[in-house]
């Protein structure tokens, strides 16, 4: 719910905004990374054998997948993850994103936020992607890698990202705090309203 605005341009494939890019993913994916041995150029998405082939995926799964909840041996050596998730992504539900933080927490008996921030972006679609600007930040809206190095080098955690969304011309047209999940942010009641000064991470 959200990501209908960029349904033509990913799924869909109504002009003029778009043109199914979920296919072309699929195809060069099922080509050159699905498999242990790349079926190359010839193949097509339509080669896929429903029958046969999901057991031949389990090798590069092993390799791509990063999933296993247990982050126990990252805290120890200090590291530090700061993820981020479009919630209007057409692409990779961002639901996905949320159950992993909630395994992780589960995992580790309770707060992860000593090693693990999750920023959910509202509005913005998948790694906010400016070939077609919508109605949340493009991926030139924030900057999760300065706060990361303040965290990894500095020890200051981030207690927000802040969110730029600019026109075509690169006028601003508003800030507003992304929160690390579970908060989120709320108008103090006062300020303008496309200022992120105006809001709180509550």
């Amino acid at each position: 719910m959200g990501s209908e605005f960029y349904w033509p341009l990913w799924l869909t494939g109504i002009e003029p905004t778009g043109g199914k890019l979920i296919y072309g993913f699929a195809q060069d994916f099922l080509r050159y990374m699905a498999f242990q041995d790349d079926p190359g150029e010839r193949y097509r998405v339509t080669d896929f054998d429903f029958d046969k082939d999901p057991p031949r995926l389990a090798f590069m799964a092993g390799i791509y997948n990063a999933m296993n909840p247990d982050l126990s041996r990252f805290k120890a050596r200090g590291g530090k993850l700061l993820m981020y998730h479009g919630l209007a992504d057409p692409l990779v539900t961002p639901q996905n994103t949320l159950d992993y933080y909630a395994a992780v927490e589960k995992g580790a008996g309770g707060d992860v936020t000593e090693y693990f921030r999750l920023f959910m972006i509202p509005g913005m679609d998948h790694c906010g992607l400016p070939a077609q600007p919508g109605p949340g930040i493009t991926e030139a809206g924030f900057d999760p890698l300065t706060a990361l190095e303040k965290w990894v080098e500095d020890g200051v955690p981030p207690d927000s990202l802040i969110a730029t969304k600019t026109d075509r011309d690169g006028k601003i047209l508003w800030t507003q705090p992304v929160c690390p999940h579970p908060r989120k942010a709320r108008y103090k009641e006062a300020g303008d309203r496309k200022d992120a000064a105006s809001y709180s991470c509550e």
